[in-house]
């Protein structure tokens, strides 16, 4: 339709030339003494008309011609970018497929194309740096076309990846505080932060952090209770020398926080290595009550406070509800030797061999019975502890 609407206008325009043409009579005179030239209007017409179409022509290809210059280089412009786009993403599929020398070459390639994007230089920074080649990685990520502003927040995250390689965890710290002051911390980066504050040892500031990533999904609330309890443990652990730092830190946690057995555990730990005994057998009783756990159950036996009567009654509440439990009947062997109560400590550390024969409890009894003076049977339950003991270093070592 639209072909046949352009004839039918054409051929309209051609008749009505040809009858304005037709109906003009007049003649156009041009003098120039001694010359003196007659034409018709129509005519004239026509070549002004041609005329001027030539000349727009002419200007055109000449328009043309000195834009040539400019064009070439735009048409090498684009190729280059297209072969440097080329590159970077084969680059990228090496990287994701693991080929990580395959995709520095390529980032490198790519990089030596003029007109490349620095977002290269970042994938080939990545490519070494899981080749651990950390010098090439920052090499890469010192490149002009690396910092622009467009690529600040990869490239930081990447500095910062590189730093917690190369296990320096608190200028990964630094790099993260320039990241958040450029646009905040995101989810990715809060996992970061979190490795980072790990490999530092400031496990203090680690729980409000599990919270945060709780809240965004990136830990399911197992989990983080998990990283909560570990980074807990690891504060309390590292205030072993110091009792007041430890005792400040301990009342800081909720009561379930501590009443968990890996929390209790270590917080047991560090009471006992600064003489805190009444302190850490309360706390890991408060933490049996709510979780058995035989291991805790030890170090209730390790302890010593200042009533022993009263923490043996403890443990023989306990067997009420755990009287099949060796740990627990081992544990009651040793406190009632310690209080000298020879006779229920030889029926418990029997009874708990009888239900889990272990060199400790064998050692127990050959101490229990050479103190009692009957030397025979203690020969005899300590041959059977250096038997035990090495059949478990046999067992551990295949």
């Amino acid at each position: 339709m639209r072909i046949l609407f352009w004839f039918l206008l054409l051929a309209a325009a051609a008749v009505g030339v040809a009858l304005a043409m037709k109906i003009s009579t007049g003649y156009a005179l041009f003098v120039a003494p001694p010359y003196r030239v007659e034409v018709s209007l129509n005519l004239l017409l026509v070549a002004l008309v041609a005329g001027f179409v030539g000349a727009y022509v002419l200007l055109r290809i000449v328009r043309r011609a000195m834009g040539l210059p400019d064009e070439v280089r735009a048409a090498r412009r684009r190729a280059q970018q297209d072969r440097a786009r080329a590159k970077h993403d084969a680059a990228v599929v090496a990287l994701l497929e693991g080929r990580y020398g395959r995709s520095r070459k390529l980032a490198e390639e790519a990089l030596a194309i003029p007109q490349s994007s620095g977002l290269a230089a970042l994938v080939g920074a990545r490519a070494a740096m899981e080749t651990r080649d950390f010098g090439a990685a920052a090499t890469l990520l010192r490149r002009a076309d690396a910092q622009v502003p467009a690529l600040a927040v990869p490239r930081l995250m990447l500095e910062a990846e590189i730093k917690l390689a190369q296990r320096q965890p608190m200028e990964a710290l630094a790099v993260l505080q320039a990241l958040k002051k450029e646009a905040g911390l995101h989810t990715a980066a809060l996992r970061l932060e979190l490795r980072a504050l790990q490999g530092a040892g400031r496990y203090a500031e680690i729980p409000p952090l599990v919270d945060q990533l709780i809240k965004r999904k990136a830990y399911g609330a197992e989990e983080g209770a998990h990283v909560r309890a570990a980074a807990h443990a690891e504060e309390l652990a590292a205030r072993a020398h110091d009792l007041t730092g430890l005792r400040s830190y301990w009342n800081r946690l909720s009561d379930t926080e501590q009443r968990q057995p890996r929390i209790a555990r270590a917080g047991a730990r560090s009471f006992l290595a600064l003489g805190g005994d009444r302190e850490a057998a309360e706390l890991l009783t408060r933490s049996l009550d709510r979780h058995w756990e035989p291991g805790l159950v030890e170090l209730y036996a390790a302890c010593r406070p200042p009533e022993p009567t009263r923490q043996l009654e403890q443990a023989e509440r306990w067997l009420q509800a755990h009287d099949r439990d060796a740990t627990l009947l081992h544990a009651l062997g040793t406190l009632c030797q310690r209080q000298q109560l020879w006779g229920k400590a030889q029926t418990y550390l029997e009874a708990s061999l009888a239900l889990e024969p272990s060199h400790r409890t064998h050692l127990a009894l050959g101490e229990l019975f050479r103190q009692l003076g009957r030397d025979a049977e203690a020969s005899a339950h300590l041959a059977a502890a250096l038997k035990l003991a090495v059949a478990e270093l046999d067992h551990a070592r295949d």
